[in-house]
C-alpha cells in the first residue's frame, strides 16, 4: 500500500504500508510500517514501525520501533532514541537508543500474573543504548539477542 494505505496479510503472510500507513500480519507473519505508521503482527510474528510509530506483536513476537516511537510485545522490544519499549511475558527482552523508557515485565510460569517487573530510562551510562536487557531478581540485566 501507497502513502496513507493500509496492508493486511493472513497467518505466515507479509504486509507493508508507505508513510502514514497501517500494516497487519497474522501469526508467523511480518508487519512493516513507514514514517507515523503503525504495524501489528500476531504470535512469532514481527512488526516493525519507522519514528513515531507503533509496532505490536503477540507471543514470542519481536516489536521495533524508530526514534520517538512505542515497541510493545510479548517477546522482545526496541525502540529508538527517546522510544518507549515495553514487554511482558516470559524469558522477555527490551533495548532502546538513549532517552528511551524501557517497561519489563516477568509473568509468573503458571498464570499471566505479574512476578516482577522494573522501569528504567536509557541513560547511556547505568543503561547502554542499544544493548538487550531482561530482568533477573528484579534488576535488568544485559543478555544477547
Amino acid at each position: 500500500a501507497g502513502p496513507r494505505g493500509a496492508a493486511t496479510a493472513g497467518d505466515s503472510g507479509a504486509a507493508t504500508a508507505g508513510p502514514l500507513g497501517a500494516a497487519t500480519a497474522g501469526p508467523l507473519g511480518a508487519a512493516t510500517a513507514g514514517y507515523r505508521g503503525a504495524a501489528t503482527a500476531g504470535d512469532w510474528g514481527a512488526a516493525t514501525a519507522g519514528p513515531r510509530g507503533a509496532a505490536t506483536a503477540g507471543d514470542s513476537g519481536a516489536a521495533t520501533a524508530g526514534d520517538s516511537g512505542a515497541a510493545t510485545s510479548r517477546g522482545k522490544s526496541s525502540s529508538g532514541k527517546h522510544g518507549l519499549s515495553v514487554a511482558r511475558g516470559n524469558n522477555v527482552r527490551v533495548r532502546g537508543g538513549i532517552g528511551a523508557i524501557l517497561v519489563i515485565a516477568e509473568e509468573n510460569e503458571s498464570s499471566y500474573d505479574i512476578k516482577d517487573f522494573k522501569v528504567a530510562v536509557v541513560d547511556g551510562v547505568t543503561i547502554k543504548a542499544g544493548t538487550w536487557y531482561r530482568l533477573k531478581n528484579g534488576e535488568l540485566i544485559e543478555c544477547d539477542d
